[in-house]
């Protein structure tokens, strides 16, 4: 018998399990509930602020990259200069 284990067989079992989690919090916790609404409307406030966050970072991050090397500190054939304190 091979000892393996693959890892879409792991990523599958991964997700029936948090689809069945999810199956029974909804079965078993009241939905009418309003601070339980009150609580997943912030939790969806927050994951939504990260998500533009986060696509805000990246966008930044292909500015910087793709900047014009010309403009670059060390750039026009100099050498960086290393400052130390107290020269």
């Amino acid at each position: 018998m091979n000892a393996t284990v693959k890892l879409p067989f792991v990523i599958v079992i991964a997700l029936v399990s948090a689809l069945a989690g999810g199956a029974i919090s909804y079965v078993f916790l009241p939905s009418s509930d309003p601070e339980m609404k009150a609580l997943l409307a912030r939790q969806v406030e927050l994951a939504e602020q990260e998500a533009a966050a986060r696509q805000e970072a990246i966008e930044r991050a292909q500015e910087a990259l793709s900047a014009d090397p010309e403009n670059y500190p060390t750039s026009g054939g100099r050498e960086m200069e290393i400052r130390r304190p107290g020269q």
